[in-house]
């Protein structure tokens, strides 16, 4: 990771797990908890919502889609990498600012869905206008709306034209746990705030990543963030100084606990070079490819093994481990089991693997 060298492994491990909100600390709201991390992936709110609650286990489901809904202070958009992500309503100008150039321009593969040029523009005020008529709109009301408009939606259109209008600053998704989710215009959702130059806002993401994932290096920023190589190193150069250095924490404990994280976690998206918590001899069954990467368990910063939740007459949270766990371990899988319950109103039953 480049880090190594000043610091040991070990040392470096905790202190991205301290730094992650994974060990042992007072519990934090969700939006505190978002904020943290830099932003939590959210192609599936559930595992979103299980990467949340890892960090701040007193939480319950609910606080999730009330810190959404009711209290507007958690938005979910396209940043980094382009994909989706939860963050504080009052990050998501700014980040927008940062990643809609860069991932917000159609493509060759809008041309082929008849939504590039002149097509994709009619396409984003069509549902611009919807939203503003109409106040929130499903998925199949986004279909209609773009179909009277003259899209073909019979394929990925509707996708691609949310994704551009997200990066555009035009709309928010509003995930819902236990729903389909809704869109809705930005404009009527968050209140507007200052958007600072585009240096100081790469400036910015440099230093929330290190606040997250810190000590790391420029290449992890970039394999994070997905921007291209000039402007992270224009961000970065804010922050070079103390790339090497933890974030501004206490010293990380000695032994961290046992945590079960969501699908698509933080912690496995932060490194350019995962090992240092994901040995490599097991990397291919935490991410198998095409970009899923699963639920893991992890027992002192390290993945141990896999899991899933799975609903039935009786709930059950199955863990696969890469080896035999120890007593300790087990015990703190069976206390995230508990954890996990208590987050959805459940009473799982937890089966390891062999």
């Amino acid at each position: 990771m480049g880090i190594s060298s000043k610091f040991p492994s070990t040392l470096t491990r905790r202190t991205h797990i301290r730094a992650q909100l994974l060990d042992d600390h007072p519990p934090s709201e969700v939006a505190a908890v978002v904020s943290a991390v830099a932003g939590i992936q959210a192609q599936d709110i559930t595992a979103a919502a299980m990467s949340i609650r890892a960090r701040s286990p007193d939480l319950a489901l609910a606080d999730v889609r009330r810190a959404v809904w009711d209290d507007r202070a958690v938005v979910l958009t396209w940043t980094m990498r382009g994909t989706r992500h939860l963050h504080p309503a009052t990050d998501v100008r700014w980040l927008l600012a940062v990643f809609g150039p860069v991932f917000g321009r159609p493509g060759r593969r809008a041309g082929q869905l008849g939504i590039g040029a002149a097509a994709g523009d009619r396409a984003v005020a069509a549902l611009r206008d919807a939203l503003a008529a109409e106040g929130m709109l499903a998925r199949s009301q986004v279909k209609d709306r773009l179909a009277t408009a003259g899209i073909d939606v019979s394929g990925q259109a509707p996708a691609h034209v949310l994704h551009r209008a997200a990066l555009e600053g035009v709309l928010c998704v509003l995930p819902d746990p236990h729903g389909p989710e809704r869109y809705v215009l930005l404009d009527d959702w968050v209140p507007p705030s200052e958007v600072p130059s585009r240096e100081e806002a790469l400036g910015m993401l440099a230093s929330r990543f290190l606040g997250g994932f810190g000590p790391a290096t420029l290449q992890d920023f970039r394999a994070w963030s997905g921007l291209p190589a000039a402007q992270a190193e224009l961000g970065w150069a804010a922050v070079a100084e103390r790339a090497g250095q933890g974030p501004d924490l206490p010293g990380p404990p000695d032994r961290c606990p046992v945590r079960l994280t969501g699908g698509f976690d933080a912690l496995l998206l932060g490194y350019a070079d995962r090992s240092l918590h994901l040995p490599a001899e097991h990397a291919r069954r935490v991410n198998a490819g095409g970009g899923l990467v699963k639920p893991v368990v992890l027992d002192d910063g390290i993945v141990v093994a896999t899991w899933r939740y799975v609903r039935g007459t009786t709930d059950t949270v199955e863990v696969s481990p890469f080896h035999a766990l120890s007593g300790r371990a087990v015990r703190g899988v069976e206390r995230e089991v508990r954890q996990i319950g208590a987050f959805l109103g459940r009473d799982p039953h937890l089966a390891v693997g062999a």
